[in-house]
């Protein structure tokens, strides 16, 4: 087995998983997710993600080491992203694999998740914003030890914890890697973007959720996406 721990020291650095999973024989990982969302571009999208529900076990799969911002106001302040921006989320689409280190027989895998943008409070990388979307880079977790090194979660899995519809705000940066052409998906153009431990915050159902980490403090008394918007729209302002 081999432990790897997530490294944050830099908000733009990317995303490095906890370990790889050995096991005498393939077993396929499901999600308890509920059923899967709607269809890209659904008038239903939306009551697809209430009705099924976010699942961020996906992406709570690493160890963080980091000092919160205690509220919306503070993250904003530290000036540290270069695009804020809210919306919801169209799909998740496979994304890059990328070696760790040199050598590396099975790099990590990575999603992108398609967000359509619905407000940009902050741009300082226009460029970050295709078409209307943004494109997030995320690690999709954990590989067996098999030849195909198959992933714990695959992307249908990812797409039932975050379905189609659900309300989504990042704060993000440019990713270190980028969109090699002709990914499926992906229009030419696009730019991976890139969040840290705080830069993913999801609605599910009328509450606000932490992608990566659970919300602690002043965090935890914001009732939804709205509220949020508007306390970040206020200090971006």
């Amino acid at each position: 087995m081999r432990i790897r721990t997530q490294d944050h020291s830099s908000h733009r650095g990317r995303w490095t998983p906890r370990l790889r999973l050995i096991a005498p024989a393939l077993v396929a990982a499901a999600l308890a997710a509920g059923c899967g969302g709607a269809p890209e571009g659904s008038p239903d999208a939306g009551a697809a993600a209430a009705e099924s529900g976010v699942d961020v076990s996906v992406l709570r799969q690493g160890h963080h080491d980091f000092v919160p911002a205690p509220s919306p106001e503070a993250l904003v302040r530290t000036g540290k992203h270069e695009v804020i921006t809210a919306g919801k989320v169209d799909t998740v689409l496979q994304g890059e694999e990328i070696p760790l280190q040199e050598g590396d027989e099975q790099p990590e895998l990575f999603v992108l998740l398609k967000v359509r943008v619905t407000e940009t409070f902050r741009a300082s990388s226009p460029e970050a914003i295709n078409d209307g979307h943004v494109y997030v880079s995320v690690w999709q977790g954990p590989r067996y030890n098999d030849p195909a090194g198959t992933p714990e979660f695959s992307l249908a899995d990812w797409n039932r914890a975050i379905p189609a519809g659900t309300p989504v705000m990042l704060f993000l940066n440019p990713a270190d890697e980028g969109i090699r052409p002709g990914l499926p998906g992906v229009p030419a153009g696009a730019r991976a973007m890139a969040a840290d431990v705080q830069g993913i915050l999801l609605e599910d159902g009328g509450r606000l959720l932490g992608g990566f980490e659970e919300l602690e403090g002043q965090w935890t008394g914001i009732r939804s996406m709205t509220e949020l918007a508007d306390r970040v729209r206020k200090e971006t302002r």
